[in-house]
């Protein structure tokens, strides 16, 4: 009897671990999607009213820059709905960095809004409309970025790599702007970047601002991954004995076997490695435990039909 109760606040524990991290994420991405998508639409419609054509509208960095990680909210709500459910949420490493790379960029645009646009024209840089897509959405999206975080640690490599779109907006923009000018259907310096100083002073400048801006944005991501998993191991305790451990491995298995669809059915590997290293398990054979806690969960289905919802004990 003395095992029943703190067997039952760790099999909690592991299968509501990531339930709020689905609930934020998906607040998230829903406010990130519709703050991007409305004001860039709105901004569209002003614009439109004002002559201008649509193509010129996607001349700014700003307007592909928030397309973009409303892009990567909008793949990211599956994930964060299909956690709620299952109360782990989990998504691929390539829309984490396909998030990283966008918030990078409105970053950017928050920065260069603030320090550069702002100082010689208040109106474009926070005026009507534009305070929310130089302010309000670069902040919303980098504060949801945060929230999803999946675990992943982010390398150098990444950061040179999500660094790419804006790299090319910028050869782009000065092949544009200088090489061609407006005088032979080029673009006007939208950003200033060769009207008060030379391009090569100040694109190299904006080169180094965007990969330090990365690199902080990297070291916060990996610090929280780091202390979500040391949290993890807090509450795992040192005299937990190893059938202790395979009874709670059982009984995620058979949570997620009760409560998953068959196309959908996963191994937590990530968790079972870190159970194994912090009790110095084989992570194999914890996976063996948690597949059969799956299987089992399966055929109960199958017998069970109706009775599918109830808690696993």
């Amino acid at each position: 009897m003395r095992h029943t109760e703190p067997k039952r606040k760790k099999r909690q524990y592991l299968i509501d671990l990531q339930r709020w991290r689905s609930a934020a994420a998906l607040i998230a991405c829903v406010v990130t999607l519709l703050f991007s998508v409305i004001s860039i639409i709105a901004a569209l419609i002003h614009y439109t009213r004002m002559g201008w054509a649509v193509s010129d509208y996607f001349r700014y960095f700003t307007t592909l820059s928030n397309l973009t990680t409303a892009l990567a909210a909008g793949f990211i709500l599956p994930f964060a709905v299909n956690g709620i459910r299952r109360k782990r949420f989990v998504y691929p490493r390539w829309l984490f960095l396909m998030h990283y790379a966008g918030t990078i960029c409105t970053t950017l645009t928050l920065l260069f809004a603030l320090v550069f646009i702002l100082p010689w024209d208040p109106a474009f840089a926070v005026g009507g409309g534009q305070k929310f897509l130089h302010i309000i959405c670069p902040i919303a999206i980098l504060i949801a970025f945060l929230l999803v975080e999946g675990g992943y640690l982010l390398t150098r490599r990444n950061t040179f790599f999500c660094l790419i779109p804006f790299l090319v907006y910028s050869l782009v923009y000065l092949v544009m702007v200088v090489i061609l000018g407006k005088e032979r259907g080029g673009w006007e310096d939208l950003y200033m970047l060769n009207t008060y100083v030379p391009f090569y002073f100040s694109l190299p400048a904006l080169w180094l601002l965007s990969y330090g801006m990365a690199s902080v944005i990297r070291i916060v991501s990996n610090r929280l991954a780091v202390m979500r998993k040391e949290r993890l191991l807090s509450l795992w305790t040192e005299d937990m004995e190893p059938v202790e451990v395979n009874i709670e491995i059982y009984g995620l298995g058979r949570y997620n076997g009760l409560h998953d669809e068959k196309s959908e059915m996963s191994i937590p590997y990530d968790i079972l490695e870190a159970l194994a290293e912090r009790y110095a398990l084989d992570p194999t054979a914890l996976m063996k435990v948690y597949t059969k806690g799956l299987l089992d969960a399966v055929k109960e289905k199958q017998l069970y039909p109706i009775d599918t919802k109830r808690k696993p004990g």
